[in-house]
């Protein structure tokens, strides 16, 4: 199934939890949805002050709640990383390696378009993606580090360089890339700039970063590198002179 920008299903980019409910009284409030509140509000102050700067006195009073109902739901912070791990960051790994349609599978230029196109989705609608793959997943001693390396797909890495190994093997992509860091590429195009964001527009002389601009750049730039180069002229053949 093919998924256009717009078109991230609820299943899958809100998926309500399916852990177990803590044991003890239930507050008067639906458990369901404060729990899932207290988990968006502690993903977007993480993404602003980093795991390691923010507490849960500062998550519980961003969320409304006391610190005693963020430990009742979460119990400690491990149990909330988890939590925001699982529910959160795996499904964008969900939606972005979802399976296209065959046309879009066996051609590497809309493949690559294809991924593209969902990660400026996934960013949009989840803005706080791009600081937290940049802080706590890409940097040393990152506090998601450790739990995001387990999920890697390699699998679908793995297929998706394949393809495109194959494609340069039939003459159709540019030779000179290395298919194992194609998708290492896309991450990096997509997710850098968006991340850095704030650093630029606070540099004097720069514009600030437009989602748009930066998706057709990106989707150009790729575009346009994976052609294969245009085969040289060949030269005229010049008859033999006579000897005189």
């Amino acid at each position: 199934m093919k998924l256009t920008n717009s078109s991230i299903s609820v299943d899958c980019m809100n998926a309500k939890s399916t852990v177990a409910r803590p044991r003890g009284r239930r507050p008067s409030v639906d458990d369901f949805d404060l729990r899932d509140h207290m988990l968006d509000v502690a993903t977007q102050l993480f993404a602003e002050r980093g795991i390691a700067a923010t507490t849960v006195a500062q998550i519980a009073a961003a969320a409304g709640v006391t610190s005693a109902m963020v430990h009742y739901y979460f119990t400690n912070r491990e149990q909330l990383l988890d939590a925001i791990v699982e529910e959160r960051l795996a499904q964008v790994i969900a939606f972005v390696w979802r399976p296209t349609e065959p046309q879009i599978e066996n051609d590497p230029f809309a493949l690559v378009a294809e991924l593209v196109d969902r990660f400026f989705d996934v960013t949009h609608r989840m803005p706080w993606l791009p600081s937290i793959w940049l802080r706590e997943i890409v940097h040393e001693g990152g506090l998601l580090r450790e739990r995001m390396v387990r999920r890697i797909p390699l699998e679908h890495v793995g297929r998706f360089a394949e393809r495109i190994r194959g494609a340069q093997q039939a003459g159709t992509l540019n030779p000179a890339l290395e298919p194992a860091f194609l998708f290492h590429s896309i991450v990096a195009l997509v997710m850098l700039p968006l991340a850095t964001a704030k650093l630029w527009q606070s540099a004097r002389g720069l514009p600030p970063i437009d989602r748009d601009v930066l998706h057709r750049h990106v989707r150009a730039l790729l575009g346009s590198g994976m052609q294969p180069p245009a085969a040289a002229p060949r030269a005229p053949v010049r008859s033999a002179r006579r000897p005189s």
